[in-house]
């Protein structure tokens, strides 16, 4: 936490507004995990990752939880959309409920889905491999505007610009429009005292250096994706600790296999989805009960297909789980920077849990540490 004396804030993020599901499932979100005013004293400030390209759908909720943000004085960092959101209509409910076997009540704070949300990777310079491919969203500079301006009205000084995904890096032509776009960002920026934070993740640090020279962009350091590319972790905190303000932990299993594997599992789940509600809508036309039956069942066979290759069990652990990455030798590193003065945000990206939060704080938290949790 944060004290006069010393420059550290812990963090989570905020994820699951955007379709009332996340990206990431489990969600890793404040929101979804008890109220924000719950986390009060536990925290000091939130990364609400806005999945929402020029705030279409839920610039509403965002700005609610803004809001309430200010109300109990909890910082906020932006991240811009990684992750636009495709919606998808829901078998229909059984119209006579068997009351032989009553559908279990929801669990507590359930939020039920009124459709199928699924997001697609949005960046705002695809590499040339992936450019045009439909499982892919180009991010527009146009559709980031509008959050940027939402950032300034609550006088949020700080924005995350993810780059690209894990190990899908820059190649020279997606570096020139790249650097296009965020010549416009920094701009629109600027204009409201606004810092953006490249985030690592398919960038160089050759490329990073060369716009930060540029603009004058800082890094955010996500370590779970630097793990996943084979960075070593230490060395580049060490290279750009001073360019480093905002630090992302997040617990992984090892391998991009494993990462490409489930988008790649959810693009297949979604189109036998697809194609099997196409059926079922078939059979209605055709009049036949027994055919519609039959697709119905296989329509929700197909939804549970996709919510099961959605399902997360590599990325976004707790850090007191048995991930693949020890973050102790970095946390010490960071509390060797706080001490000498450094203002480091240290955000966790993960389902939220106050062990975490001890984890953090017993290893980060300097000796004088007053902060109270």
């Amino acid at each position: 936490m944060k004290n006069t004396e010393i420059p550290f804030f812990l963090g989570y993020v905020e994820q699951a507004i955007g379709g009332a599901q996340d990206p990431l499932n489990p969600p890793i979100s404040i929101s979804r995990n008890g109220t924000l005013a719950k986390w009060r004293g536990k925290l000091n400030f939130i990364d609400l990752r806005v999945n929402d390209p020029a705030l279409k759908k839920n610039a509403a909720a965002f700005e609610q939880t803004l809001q309430k943000a200010a109300s109990l004085e909890i910082k906020v960092v932006i991240t811009l959309p990684e992750f636009s959101p495709v919606y998808f209509d829901l078998p229909p409910e059984p119209e006579i409920p068997d009351p032989k076997r009553p559908a279990p009540p929801p669990p507590r704070g359930t939020i039920k889905d009124k459709r199928l949300t699924h997001f697609k990777p949005a960046y705002l310079a695809l590499p040339s491999a992936i450019q045009g491919h439909p499982s892919y969203y180009a991010l527009s500079v146009e559709e980031c505007l509008p959050i940027i301006e939402l950032a300034a009205k609550y006088e949020v000084k700080d924005v995350i610009v993810p780059v690209s995904e894990p190990g899908v890096f820059l190649d020279p032509q997606a570096e020139i429009r790249f650097k296009k776009a965020l010549k416009e960002l920094h701009a629109a920026a600027s204009a409201s005292s606004i810092t953006l934070h490249l985030r690592n993740g398919g960038i160089s640090l050759s490329v990073y250096r060369k716009l930060a020279r540029e603009f004058g962009c800082k890094f955010a350091y996500d370590v779970g994706i630097a793990h996943l590319e084979g960075d070593n972790i230490l060395d580049t905190y060490h290279k750009l600790d001073g360019n480093i303000s905002i630090i992302s932990l997040q617990q992984v299993l090892p391998g991009l296999d494993k990462y490409s594997g489930r988008r790649e599992a959810m693009d297949r789940a979604l189109k036998e989805y697809v194609a099997a509600r196409n059926e079922y809508r078939q059979s209605l036309k055709e009049n036949d009960e027994g055919y519609s039956e039959k697709c119905l069942k296989q329509f929700n066979f197909a939804l549970k297909d996709y919510q099961e290759a959605r399902r997360n069990s590599c990325f976004n652990l707790g850090l007191y789980q048995s991930g693949d990455l020890n973050l102790v030798p970095l946390l010490k590193e960071i509390r060797r920077s706080i001490e000498a003065g450094s203002e480091k945000h240290v955000l966790l990206a993960m389902v939220p849990n106050t062990r975490n939060n001890d984890f953090v704080v017993q290893k980060v938290a300097p000796e004088n540490f007053s902060g109270a949790f």
